[in-house]
């Protein structure tokens, strides 16, 4: 695994969430330790035993302590126990692509999943930025690896999905995974982002089924109902290995069978804006 001695090893065959605001009073997650455990029992019940924490650094407002974060993380983990809550978090964070990431990452001021190689990266919600894959390619040659949060909510690839595809296919097995959230397949996200989402699915161009919760009751940590969901599109198998194989590879940092093999999508056709009534 590779990380430091704040990393958690992971081996359980139950589900692992990769992305989730579960930290009490960091970001606009779970406001405090109460909403935090309640969040933690409903994610047992749903069928996972780790769950990796990713406050928001770059978003809006926040921009998270990386030792803040870690002594969360730590408090967490000590009263799980305490409350025999069967569940691990794992330090990270949901970083938004900035033009001073690179330099945040190697000055250390921005956490990776659970301290390893793979960067939980958050596109600006209206586009992909020029020149992105350009991006991509400097944080591998740093030794990096890319969990792209979210796409199918990003307005620019709800237009033109086969982005994803373009570049999936530019970078070699596991360098660039893709993670998509259970509120969009579930059609909770909306229309354009469950249509994404589902687009994605069917082209083979995700690796990460993940819940994003951010309170028990607003975006809570469900996933029995999108895992159906997936597994009616992608087959049992595959949506096993999004929810427990392919993210525990990610935060233990290790190589596995990404089975990459996304199909060629056919074009979309832009959406017309029409100005006239």
């Amino acid at each position: 695994m590779v990380g430091t001695e704040n990393c958690y090893n992971y081996s359980n065959a139950k589900m692992i969430d990769l992305h989730n605001h579960i930290l009490p009073g960091i970001d606009d997650g779970a406001r405090d330790l109460d909403e935090a455990l309640e969040m933690a029992r409903m994610a047992v019940e749903q069928g996972f035993s780790g769950i990796v924490a990713t406050p928001h650094y770059g978003s809006g407002q926040f921009f998270s302590d990386i030792n803040r974060v870690r002594e969360v993380v730590r408090e967490l983990n000590q009263e799980l126990v305490a409350q025999n809550i069967n569940l691990t978090i794992f330090p990270g964070m949901e970083a938004r692509l900035t033009a001073d990431l690179l330099g945040c990452l190697s000055k250390g001021t921005v956490l990776t999943i659970n301290e390893g190689r793979y960067v939980l990266l958050e596109l600006p919600a209206m586009q992909a930025p020029a020149g992105f894959e350009n991006f991509v390619r400097m944080l591998l040659n740093s030794g990096k690896r890319i969990v792209l949060a979210h796409p199918e909510k990003n307005i620019e690839i709800q237009r033109r999905p086969e982005i994803i595809y373009e570049l999936v296919t530019l970078f070699k097995p596991g360098e660039f995974l893709v993670q998509i959230t259970a509120d969009s397949i579930t059609g909770d996200a909306g229309v354009s982002a469950l249509t994404t989402a589902k687009y994605l699915l069917e082209n083979d161009l995700t690796h990460i089924l993940a819940t994003d919760a951010h309170s028990p009751t607003e975006r809570p940590p469900l996933m029995s109902n999108a895992l159906q969901l997936v597994a009616s599109i992608v087959g049992k198998d595959r949506a096993d290995k999004m929810t427990r194989e392919w993210p525990r590879a990610v935060v233990n940092g290790e190589i596995a069978d990404w089975n990459l093999s996304p199909r060629k999508p056919q074009k979309t056709k832009r959406r017309l804006r029409f100005f006239f009534k």
